[in-house]
């Protein structure tokens, strides 16, 4: 499943609908090629989505949106503790996702509201849902992709649905027919935690190599009910860990960040999933970073077109990406907002990070005249 479009209307913080495109918009040259993933004919999708910001621009809330619709896809309860807080109080939200699944174009129309209980507690309810299907033919092309004109709903939520859960997608029966279900890991609830959570068995020597090349080995294993880490560094005995927090003892904050980040990547890139990752540079050097975005941009890693979706405060790393339809500029003006940056700036010679640093695009840069202030402060605070 490949995720095509998600678009929000009713969010709570965003001024306009959220909308999010992940169809690659712009021309795909053939020095591009890395950088896309082809579904059908001349239909690709960006394999890398940037979503680059200053403090307090919505960045963080833009990838919130974007996992709460792909659980929504997922059939996830949306009541769940790990569901994003996206939805405000009383407030019904339209959600309309398109994407692509067994060689049919799909787009799931679901109508939300969250209420508080008399108890002070949230529920999640969906009110309504319809769900349109098209088959891939010579017929459907970018023009036309995401149009269901004349195409009646394959599926609609009504009282046939009784047994269903208020806060499960009708999307839970559609999962059990299709052949290509999404792989979606979602980091975000992860990005002031640095912990290490893993599966089970050895971590790839590959990937201790390029986090901590002191590292002999780093095992997992299960021991009734009993997480136990297993850590040798070279020329030492072993040390047998009881939490997964003690190797924040033993190894640097970027490589505790990095085992779980980059054994995440090789789950996605072998499944073509999604990996959601806040605040990318945290504990990352930058070519750290730009290793892990070129894992998604190398057709030999990555032939199953998996995504990696980031957020960043440096726009140095926007220049890691060939293409601007697959950099996304969020900014906060009396409300938040998302643009693509391929509507923003029609050339693709230019370097991102210029454009982004010189405050060309507007709201990318602190405001000069909160600086201004903040300068005369400190100024008068030093002459008392």
């Amino acid at each position: 499943m490949k995720i095509l479009r998600i678009r929000v209307n009713g969010l709570p913080l965003y001024k306009e609908p959220f909308d999010v495109s992940f169809c690659a918009v712009q021309r795909v040259q053939s020095n591009h090629m890395n950088s896309v993933y082809n579904l059908f004919g001349n239909i690709y999708v960006n394999t890398v989505e940037a979503f680059a910001g200053i403090n307090a621009s919505g960045k963080t809330m833009a990838l919130k949106v974007i996992s709460f619709a792909s659980m929504l896809l997922g059939a996830m309860p949306l009541n769940a503790e790990f569901i994003p807080q996206i939805l405000g109080e009383n407030t019904k939200v339209e959600f309309d996702i398109d994407f692509y699944v067994d060689n049919k174009i799909c787009h799931l129309y679901s109508r939300i509201v969250k209420n508080r209980n008399a108890d002070g507690s949230n529920v999640v309810q969906i009110l309504s849902e319809k769900l349109w299907e098209k088959s891939i033919t010579s017929k459907v092309n970018k023009t036309n992709l995401l149009s269901f004109d004349k195409v009646a709903p394959s599926r609609v939520r009504d009282s046939s649905d009784e047994y269903l859960p208020d806060d499960v997608s009708i999307m839970i029966a559609v999962n059990k027919q299709i052949k290509d279900r999404i792989t979606f890991v979602d980091l975000v609830a992860f990005t002031n935690v640095n912990l290490f959570f893993p599966e089970g068995g050895d971590i790839p020597t590959e990937i201790i190599t390029l986090l901590d090349p002191t590292i002999e080995h780093i095992t997992v294993e299960n021991v009734n009910d009993k997480v136990i880490t297993r850590l040798k560094f070279f020329n030492r005995n072993e040390l047998v860990l009881l939490e997964p927090n003690e190797l924040n003892v033993y190894l640097s904050s970027g490589t505790v960040k990095g085992v779980r980040v980059f054994t995440d990547a090789a789950r996605v890139l072998k499944n073509g999933g999604y990996l959601l990752v806040d605040e990318i540079e945290n504990h990352f050097n930058r070519e750290l970073v730009a290793s892990l975005i070129r894992l998604f941009t190398n057709k030999k890693t990555n032939p199953k077109g998996a995504v990696i979706i980031f957020s960043t405060h440096y726009p140095e790393l926007l220049d890691e990406l060939d293409r601007n339809d697959s950099v996304f500029i969020t900014r906060s003006d009396k409300g938040l907002g998302v643009d693509n940056l391929n509507s923003l700036l029609s050339r693709n010679d230019m370097k991102k990070s210029e454009v982004y640093q010189s405050n060309f695009l507007g709201g990318t840069a602190p405001k000069y005249k909160s600086l201004v202030a903040l300068q005369k402060r400190i100024i008068k605070s030093l002459e008392e």
